[in-house]
């Protein structure tokens, strides 16, 4: 039996334990009747569709993801285009038991050089410039291989381990904007075991919410969770004499378990996380910028309900949420132009499509590169393609072709 055939009888099951018509659950959870005759045909769905229907039949979402093995696919040029990234996030290793890198740096050792390289990547981070990244990441992070191997000295060492924890860790969230999720993992895990060796908390907490968001894509709710819960317990600081990087650190654990319980139909787990966050925010007062070039603070909180209520289904009090939060000047890019995601996204829902085609067309004029790697940009411009209720205007049409979508 296959797994979207799976997903279909238990949908069916706990369906008809509801006492519902295929056509009562469909109006319930504000989906068409063919999408849910489909996946109980066995169609395959998408996690937020199954969450649409955990919700509205009163369980978690995991009640239809079930282990099985993956149908077949042809082989992915991906593979091949992150080769190089791969070969020094996931090296080949012989009978020596140690990683081979290749060779880079390896007689000229220079840690305040290395420093100055990562700043640079990190700001083609924060500039979008993947080209850029795919370039010079691997190179890099080869480097900093070399630097940890080549400093015996123990002041030397602890900095070299540091600057390879940073971009290694900036190379997994790289790789989670691209979507490839398991090598990001690998990545993480990396910067989290040189972060823990020099006892940087906050660098470490930083590789452990990476984690967090790159297995939130992957589907894995109750994993998220429970990491980030037991994590945000090992490093909750004293509120009144916390510093701003253990308040963003214990905050963002916090704001992750609560986007994983969301997602998993845990609402009142999710708000309990989030009320929590919003304590660890409330003493810095604006937003505060972390080690792994995010921000933290009451806006960053206040992002993160209008999220929680779009998965909760309620794009009406998300919109209201929404409307007197403004960007300051200290928050990234990257949180803003996703909350914007989910505006239009609500926006959609609630009937608003040239409101959300705005927000589309102002993301990809500034985020070009970051929309186009953006599942929800897609999923949102495929239903203002079906909502609306006139020909597609030219700006659509031009989004379309921009994300690679076709009616």
């Amino acid at each position: 039996m296959t797994d979207s055939q799976e997903i279909g009888d238990r949908l069916r099951e706990v369906r008809r334990r509801r006492g519902m018509t295929q056509e009562e659950l469909a109006k319930a959870s504000n989906l068409s009747l063919q999408v849910v005759k489909k996946i109980e045909q066995g169609g395959s769905a998408r996690l937020e569709t199954l969450h649409q229907l955990a919700r509205t039949l009163g369980v978690v979402t995991l009640t239809f993801v079930g282990p099985t093995s993956p149908e077949p696919m042809e082989d992915n040029h991906d593979d091949v285009v992150l080769a190089d990234m791969r070969s020094v996030i996931n090296p080949p290793m012989g009978l020596s038991g140690r990683p081979i890198y290749g060779t880079a740096d390896s007689d000229n050792l220079d840690l305040s050089r290395l420093s100055a390289a990562v700043k640079v990547v990190a700001g083609a981070y924060h500039a979008d410039r993947y080209d850029d990244l795919a370039s010079f990441l691997p190179a890099l992070v080869r480097s900093a291989h070399h630097h940890v191997d080549g400093y015996a000295d123990s002041q030397e060492r602890h900095e070299a381990l540091r600057l390879r924890a940073d971009v290694v860790g900036l190379a997994g969230r790289y790789l989670i904007q691209i979507r490839a999720h398991d090598l990001a993992l690998m990545a993480l895990h990396a910067s989290l075991m040189d972060a823990l060796e020099i006892g940087d908390t906050a660098l470490a907490a930083a590789a452990v919410s990476g984690q967090a968001h790159a297995m939130l894509r992957q589907g894995r709710l109750a994993e998220v969770e429970r990491l980030c819960r037991e994590t945000a317990e090992q490093i909750e600081p004293q509120l009144s004499k916390a510093t701003p990087n253990q308040l963003a650190a214990w905050g963002w654990m916090l704001l992750r378990a609560s986007a994983a319980a969301a997602r998993n139909n845990r609402p009142q787990e999710a708000q309990e996380y989030h009320g929590m966050a919003a304590a660890a925010a409330a003493p810095l007062q604006r937003e505060h910028h972390t080690v792994d070039y995010k921000t933290f603070g009451p806006v960053t909180v206040a992002l993160k309900a209008v999220e929680n209520a779009l998965v909760a289904g309620d794009p009406v009090r998300a919109l209201e949420l929404s409307a007197p939060l403004r960007r300051g000047d200290d928050m990234t890019s990257e949180e803003w132009d996703r909350h914007l995601l989910d505006e239009a996204r609500a926006h959609v829902q609630t009937g608003g499509v040239d409101s959300a085609t705005e927000i589309l067309l102002e993301l990809r004029g500034r985020s070009p590169r970051w929309l186009r790697y953006q599942q929800l940009g897609r999923d949102t411009l495929r239903d203002v393609l079906v909502a609306r209720t006139r020909t597609l205007s030219e700006e659509q049409r031009a989004l379309a072709d921009f994300m690679g979508i076709r009616e």
